[in-house]
């Protein structure tokens, strides 16, 4: 069974979901009393709004994405780690659906160690020019996961046969519906919209290359 579910959604795919919740629970338990003191003065509403709405555990201390504290202190491994943390069970829920769900298709056309590469990538790309921009702090795989929607969107507007069957129509009307309701204020649009237009360019080249040497041989 549970070889199953890794044939169907991918190995990378199943481990970037896997450290995404490890993540949220580490960050969900272990929160400094000082943090929770600026969310509210009764200790359980303080973890149970963290678990809902927040990054305010250690991990979200040290690993979030802030221009502060990687511009002017130098903590370049937030570039990374802020694609592992969550503002809440309700980000992390919905970017997990999409995560599995565009995953499964991209990984089984691109294989496991270029997915990985490249959804780390986009993130990476958006959350330093993001960063910069705006200023402001920042924690999720959104990022990542919009540069796979660009690639699977050229994939359905291909009508690839592998994709339309490892994809179900709910499932791809799920992705739809995350790729609009995500994008809710400027930052977030141009945090999306930036590995969307690179994942669109890097499928176009992938089957560029492909047509190429389909007609060498």
């Amino acid at each position: 069974m549970v070889r199953n579910k890794l044939d169907t959604f991918g190995n990378a795919n199943i481990i970037i979901a896997s450290l995404c919740i490890i993540a949220f629970i580490i960050n969900s338990i272990f929160v400094e009393e000082s943090a929770l003191l600026e969310i509210s003065a009764d200790r359980a509403t303080a973890y149970l709004s963290n678990i809902l709405a927040g990054c305010q555990g250690v991990l979200g201390q040290i690993g979030a994405l802030s221009y502060e504290s990687v511009f002017e202190t130098g903590q370049w491994w937030r570039i990374i780690t802020h694609i592992y943390l969550h503002a809440g069970i309700v980000h992390l829920t919905l970017n997990m659906i999409a995560l599995l769900l565009v995953g499964k298709v991209i990984e089984s056309k691109i294989g496991s160690i270029q997915y990985a590469g490249m959804f780390h990538i986009y993130a990476i790309i958006s959350g330093v020019i993001c960063c910069y921009v705006f200023k402001t702090l920042s924690v999720g795989a959104s990022a990542g996961i919009f540069g796979m929607i660009g690639m699977l969107y050229v994939l359905k507007l291909k009508k690839d046969d592998e994709c339309n069957r490892f994809l179900k129509k709910g499932e791809f009307i799920y992705l739809i519906a995350f790729s609009i309701l995500s994008n809710i204020g400027l930052e977030t649009l141009v945090s999306h919209m930036i590995p969307f237009a690179l994942g669109i360019a890097t499928e176009y080249l992938i089957l560029k290359k492909s047509r190429s040497n389909i007609q060498r041989s």
